[in-house]
């Protein structure tokens, strides 16, 4: 049986625990880190890391658990790499080529905030509020709860229904 069919519908937080439990697919990920960015085995291992804390810190219920963890990984080297590249420039002013991955990928994430930002203004300002809570600020739900004032018992529902309108905009 695959990871992937083993591990779907999980948090983020359990998501975080079978990467680090799983030594193939944290090898894979470093091979990936390696080979794409041309990073050290201590520096692919370092940004690993992160992504797991990173994905502790989440709580979300993940679909595809690989492809999330990717995802934030990769996020996670583009910025390494951005950084390495900023601080080599601060030392040795040279032009060096921007990877292009890392382009393709702030110009999709520019792109989706926007059409996120079109949609939110579409729903209620109550639903932006509580999904800026939850989200955004990442409150937990209690947090979300008293931050604004609704029934503890009723914020996860009011977020699911506010999610569904989201999508339905999106469609």
């Amino acid at each position: 049986m695959s990871m992937e069919s083993e591990i779907s519908r999980l948090t983020s937080r359990e998501v975080a625990q079978a990467v680090v439990l799983d030594g193939e697919q944290r090898s894979k990920l470093v091979a990936y880190a390696r080979a794409r960015f041309g990073l050290k085995p201590e520096d692919a291992e370092d940004l690993l890391q992160e992504t797991a804390l990173e994905l502790l810190r989440q709580q979300t219920i993940v679909r595809s658990p690989l492809g999330f963890t990717f995802r934030v990984f990769h996020r996670r080297c583009c910025r390494f790499v951005r950084l390495r590249q900023a601080d080599r420039q601060v030392f040795v002013p040279v032009e060096e080529p921007v990877e292009t991955a890392c382009d393709a990928a702030l110009l999709e994430t520019a792109d989706r905030q926007l059409t996120l930002r079109r949609v939110l203004e579409t729903v209620s300002s109550s639903c932006r509020r509580i999904l800026l809570a939850y989200y955004m600020e990442g409150r937990s739900l209690k947090e979300t709860a008293q931050a604004i004032p609704t029934p503890y018992p009723a914020v996860w529902n009011t977020i699911n229904r506010c999610l569904r309108r989201l999508r339905a905009c999106l469609t």
